[in-house]
């Protein structure tokens, strides 16, 4: 079975977050990006607002407004498949604005079950999201992460795959425990055993783990690798992709 490999699309911080200054260059460099990570080779972007700290749990109209614009002005731009992930955790967010745009999929960070992170509790509304993606008759994936990164939790991984299936979400995400920190191949080995969803790696991949790591899900999402000097790399999403798919 080929592997996927996800680019992620760090944003400059958006309208209405502390240090916004231009949207117009904030479009101008996610569409470089995205044209790197497709020029890689990558089978799919996710755009996600990185630039909006200290983030909010669930964001403001203006954050839905502009990343729409700019998932707009993306998809005019590249044909590889589209994400969006609305931090911290407002799903229903992500899920206007693909249905907005006609986004693949939507990442979540706490889909089901409760953690606390900096921006307070997060609680889990699988309920509320999927009556809402309902509603409004959109398309879009959903993957939901297991144990998010910058967050303590108290249900375990076994308690997170025997519940995942009931979330109805389509695919999982492990991470590491920060930004860019390596996923537990033992983690990832055993929700790869449990559950019948796609797995994907999403934090810590580099061209030298990539291929160790896929040995145990179905693909990765990579962000702080393939960029160099705050863009995104082309080859740096090569090296990954090659590293993937042989």
């Amino acid at each position: 079975m080929e592997k996927t490999v996800i680019g992620v699309v760090h944003l400059l911080p958006l309208p209405g977050s502390p240090e916004h200054t231009d949207l117009s260059a904030v479009i101008d460099k996610a569409v470089k990006d995205a044209r790197a990570i497709e020029e890689g080779g990558a089978d799919a972007l996710i755009l996600e607002n990185y630039g909006d700290k200290p983030f909010l749990k669930e964001v403001g109209k203006e954050t839905v407004a502009a990343m729409t614009v700019i998932a707009c002005e993306v998809k005019r731009d590249v044909s590889i498949g589209l994400g969006i992930n609305v931090l911290r955790n407002d799903a229903v967010a992500a899920l206007a604005i693909a249905k907005a745009v006609n986004a693949d999929f939507v990442r979540v960070n706490q889909l089901f079950f409760t953690s606390v992170s900096p921006e307070g509790i997060l609680e889990g509304k699988a309920g509320e999201v999927m009556r809402y993606k309902k509603l409004v008759d959109c398309r879009a994936m959903i993957f939901a992460d297991i144990a998010v990164k910058h967050a303590v939790h108290f249900a375990s991984l076994e308690d997170y795959c025997l519940n995942a299936e009931r979330s109805l979400a389509d695919a999982v995400i492990l991470t590491g425990k920060t930004t860019g920190g390596e996923v537990s191949l033992e983690e990832l080995k055993y929700a790869k055993k449990t559950l019948k969803m796609p797995v994907l790696a999403g934090s810590g991949v580099n061209a030298e783990n990539a291929a160790r790591i896929l040995k145990w899900c179905d693909g990765v999402i990579v962000g702080t690798y393939i960029k160099r000097g705050g863009l995104v790399d082309a080859e740096r999403v090569r090296r990954i992709v090659r590293a993937a798919k042989g």
